[in-house]
């Protein structure tokens, strides 16, 4: 698929910072809250000032972040690229960079083209789950979002059904709440996920009926403000859509 011009010309200042921060070694301990600002700033003035394709799966943590940041970045300078500019040059400066700087061929080579989304791709932003727990509230390895041990019999209900979810087993999701009859269906995991959340992103339809039928309540957000069903439909999930529109009745 072929990306839309940008309506911006990026100056020949902001192609010089962006080639220096493509492989300058300063950048490799910048947050990275940091790098995702310089990537988003990147992607608004080189492709377009918000993002050209659907937000990535909530598993997919660090193309999440990085779509949310050119969107987020895309919204304050909407308008206003010259500012975005003028930004993403304020942080080059700040990291070593100035006009017409000529840098060395860097010995490091584990320098990462975070900044550019360039000759690295653009998921070198980070490049291990403790990276990315870092810029997330710090929570221990993300990768496996249920996988950690509850700290209570709640966050025990929610990592249970949330695994569920997750693969697919609506003969164990079932089962487990048959067996425990006092369970929350909509108990939220340590992210902020409900077990239908998990099972409308990853597209299993029979567990999202299975868990409408045992009263799971659609209308719950997670931490980014996203239903069950506008999950569904970024990951173009059409049936998954309609068992969770406000007409369709879950049971029949």
């Amino acid at each position: 698929m072929s990306q839309a011009t940008p309506a911006y010309n990026p100056s020949p200042a902001f192609r010089e910072a962006a080639e220096y921060l493509s492989t300058a070694p300063a950048l490799v301990p910048v947050p990275n809250a940091t790098k995702l600002e310089l990537y988003a700033i990147y992607k608004c003035l080189t492709v377009s000032p918000t993002p050209n394709t659907s937000k990535p799966s909530i598993f997919d943590f660090t193309g999440k972040a990085k779509w949310e940041a050119w969107r987020t970045e895309g919204q304050k300078y909407k308008d206003r690229l010259a500012d975005a500019e003028a930004r993403y040059l304020e942080i080059a400066r700040s990291l070593g960079w100035s006009e017409g700087l000529v840098t060395e061929p860097q010995a490091a080579a584990a320098s990462k083209p975070a900044a550019t989304g360039r000759s690295g791709g653009e998921d070198d932003l980070w490049d291990t789950e403790e990276e990315t727990a870092k810029w997330k509230h710090d929570k221990s390895a993300i990768g496996h979002i249920t996988s950690t041990v509850a700290v209570d019999e709640q966050q025990k209900v929610a990592s249970e059904l949330s695994n569920m979810a997750i693969s697919g087993d609506v003969q164990g999701l079932l089962w487990y709440l048959d067996a425990h009859s006092d369970a929350d269906v909509n108990a939220t995991d340590e992210n902020g996920y409900t077990p239908l959340h998990l099972a409308a992103d990853r597209g299993h339809a029979e567990v999202v009926k299975a868990l409408l039928e045992r009263g799971a309540d659609k209308d719950i957000k997670d931490e980014d403000e996203f239903t069950a069903k506008e999950l569904a439909e970024v990951a173009g999930h059409d049936e998954i859509v309609k068992l969770l529109s406000d007409t369709h009745n879950a049971s029949s």
